[in-house]
């Protein structure tokens, strides 16, 4: 009586454990089949900047008759891999004597602030600032460079006016 009382009982936790453990392996396959097909989230938006420069000179003014003449100039070239387009909100330069300077773009026959213009770059794609600067930039000397843009993102760096 005895073995077979507990040849029963090791029946039932033999049953019992691999109910659990195929349960759990049943769970595990049932999620990597629903994150296989499920859309993921949304790519993240981090823009990657790639050539950035500063060149030191004289300032240019804003007009809305004249395209931007300044030799201070901030160039950066900005990829987007995210499937948004993303808006240069603004640009501001300080150091060496420049305090919130801003940089200005190039539209049809003007030169406006980045702020006025908002510059695009598309999903996807990418995109070169070539941003006159509105306060002469000494040759040699260090800024910061702050660009900051609508999807929140922003981008400072710390950079020495080239000639």
């Amino acid at each position: 009586m005895r073995f077979e009382k507990s040849k029963h009982f090791a029946i039932s936790s033999n049953l019992l454990t691999g109910t659990i453990v195929g349960g759990f392996v049943g769970l595990v396959v049932f999620a990597l089949v629903w994150t296989s097909i499920m859309p993921g989230t949304v790519q993240s938006s981090q823009l990657s900047y790639e050539e950035l420069a500063l060149f030191g000179g004289s300032p240019s003014t804003r007009s809305l008759n004249a395209t931007c003449a300044g030799a201070a100039e901030l160039e950066v070239y900005i990829q987007n891999p995210s499937t948004n387009n993303v808006s240069i909100v603004n640009v501001v330069i300080s150091g060496s004597g420049a305090t919130n300077a801003t940089a200005m773009v190039i539209v049809s026959n003007s030169c406006l602030t980045v702020s006025e213009s908002s510059p695009v770059i598309l999903a996807g794609g990418d995109y070169q600032l070539e941003g006159y600067i509105n306060t002469p930039l000494r040759y040699t000397s260090t800024y910061n460079c702050f660009i900051r843009f609508s999807d929140g993102e922003t981008m400072n760096q710390t950079l020495i006016a080239q000639s």
